[in-house]
């Protein structure tokens, strides 16, 4: 039955691909010749015109040099022919949050598929007026899917998204552990500390040596500073900034997830006061991927280790590569045969894959660039949502919508695949969200800035500890009877719900009897808020 399954999925498959270059009155047999004519009969990039025979056996795929040659001469896009191949290139910062990293990683948001179509949503009020906290689903509502491409900004002033590793979390708890962060590549010069002593009020993405640290710093000397180790308070370490260090841009937005809180250890930058080596760089493969992997302190086996867990993640093993393999890797200056084994690598050693694909030859400047027609891609684009024809230009800036997209910047649509990983929830949705942008008198310090939260409606049985710090408190979300929400600490003792506040700035307790003055609506899980 399975095997029956298969074949005919080759079988689609095969007609797909014949379809696709149809449209551009090219059969394989010219597509072999031409590839044959631009690299040779005996090179990586040859395209054999057997090639849907070779489709028949259910271990073949065609190597990543093949589908850039595809590309090339197709003229259409490599991410579209990885997708027709059965690989999503947005499984891999998919995976970079899933999977639990030790050292902070930039996640590869450039393979976002533009051409996607996405759920997109419409105003439900006239106006952007809205309740302190509300749920989304007063606010907004869904409206025809729109294309990825027409809702982000341009290519040149988008930011970076970054993933706080579990050793590197030198601002906890203003940052925690495995915490999406957008780094804006521009930075303020007023930002930063002028006098000797003073700590800058922002979070910057610091580089020092090979690693990359979210942090404030304060200015201890002419040309050094130190970073702010808020939660590990141990002697200063300076950091020479311009040759050994330096700042690539300021924090302005954290996603961060309340699933599962744990302190960091101890940062081997601040345990071991290393004097850090400059990052190795060359037009080579072997000197990329060994640089990549010694930057993140992972030896071989455990790097095996990361990738079996990717393999069960996706349940293929193809994705699982040897520490034996990944030696060999490290020694040659060509790519993986597998676009799997790529894949894999990209993950776990925090790399590029456009980058990786550049430094073994494979620059898209010379791929095609053109999409591959909606029809020849449905079932495979993500979600598998269709546009509509007429697709309009910017949301109406005058609604709700308009406004919260105009204080939250652009929208990590990366992240959408990544939300139950996020969350601690199996589907989550719209229903889940949770506008709490207009609160003012805060009732914990996760809530500073806070434009959205995900809410586990599914715990309702408030706890509170007074031995447990600020930080380990889990956050409710409670409706009372006049229709308000509030959003804090809380516990049941005797039947009343009882409101804490653990903010500095905000002194506030209040008793409200449990399911008649007010209701839990469910545990905070997440927090998108903003850093400014």
């Amino acid at each position: 039955m399975h095997a029956i399954a298969g074949s005919q999925a080759k079988e689609d498959l095969a007609e797909r691909i014949r379809s696709i270059l149809a449209t551009r009155n090219l059969t394989l047999s010219q597509v072999s010749k031409r590839s044959e004519g631009l690299y040779g009969d005996r090179s990586t990039y040859f395209i054999p015109h057997n090639l849907y025979y070779d489709l028949q056996s259910p271990t073949f795929t065609p190597s990543i040099y093949q589908i850039f040659a595809l590309s090339r001469i197709s003229g259409y896009r490599c991410s579209d022919w990885f997708l027709v191949f059965g690989f999503d290139a947005e499984e891999i910062p998919r995976l970079q949050i899933l999977l639990p990293l030790n050292r902070t990683t930039i996640l590869d948001t450039s393979l976002t598929d533009s051409n996607a179509c996405v759920p997109w949503f419409r105003d439900r009020l006239p106006s952007c007026a809205a309740s302190a906290i509300a749920p989304l689903t007063q606010l907004l509502e869904y409206g025809p899917p729109r294309r990825v491409g027409l809702l982000s900004a341009p290519a040149g002033n988008r930011c970076r998204y970054i993933k706080v590793g579990q050793q590197d979390a030198l601002a906890f708890p203003d940052l925690l552990p495995g915490s999406i962060v957008r780094v804006s590549p521009k930075i303020d010069g007023s930002l930063l500390p002028r006098n000797t002593g003073e700590t800058s009020k922002r979070i910057f993405l610091v580089a020092h040596g090979n690693s990359l640290y979210c942090c404030q710093i304060r200015l201890t000397a002419r040309g050094r500073f130190s970073p702010v180790v808020a939660y590990n308070p141990y002697a200063d370490i300076e950091w020479e900034l311009e040759s050994l260090s330096e700042l690539q841009g300021t924090a302005d937005l954290e996603i961060r997830s309340l699933v599962n809180i744990q302190p960091p250890p101890m940062a081997p930058v601040v345990a071991d006061c290393w004097t850090p080596q400059p990052l190795v760089s060359g037009p080579r493969v072997s000197r990329l991927l060994r640089a990549a992997r010694e930057r993140l302190g992972l030896p071989l086996r455990e790097a095996s280790i990361l990738s079996r867990r990717i393999a069960h993640l996706l349940n293929d093993p193809t994705y699982d590569v040897s520490a034996s393999s990944l030696s060999d890797y490290e020694v040659r200056d060509s790519l993986p045969r597998h676009l799997p084994k790529v894949f894999t690598v990209c993950v776990i050693y925090g790399l590029s894959l456009v980058f990786l694909m550049a430094t073994a030859g494979l620059t898209l400047e010379e791929a095609g660039r053109d999409p591959i027609p909606d029809r020849f891609m449905q079932n495979l684009r993500s979600l598998g949502l269709q546009c509509c024809a007429a697709e309009g230009g910017e949301p109406d800036s005058t609604g709700f919508l308009g406004h919260l997209l105009q204080i939250s910047g652009e929208v990590p649509f990366f992240l959408r695949h990544s939300l139950d990983s996020i969350s601690g929830l199996l589907s989550p949705s719209i229903q889940d969200f949770f506008w709490v942008g207009g609160e003012q008198n805060l009732l914990h310090p996760y809530l500073r800035n806070a434009l959205l939260v995900i809410v586990n409606r599914h715990k309702k049985a408030p706890l509170y500890s007074a031995a447990k710090p600020i930080w380990q408190q889990p956050l409710y979300l409670l409706r009372k009877r006049d229709g308000t929400y509030l959003c804090g600490c809380c516990g049941v003792e005797d039947g009343t719900l009882i409101v804490r506040s653990c903010s500095d700035h905000f002194e506030f307790s209040e008793r409200l009897r449990n399911q008649q003055d007010a209701d839990v609506v469910g545990e905070v899980v997440a927090i998108a808020r903003k850093l400014a």
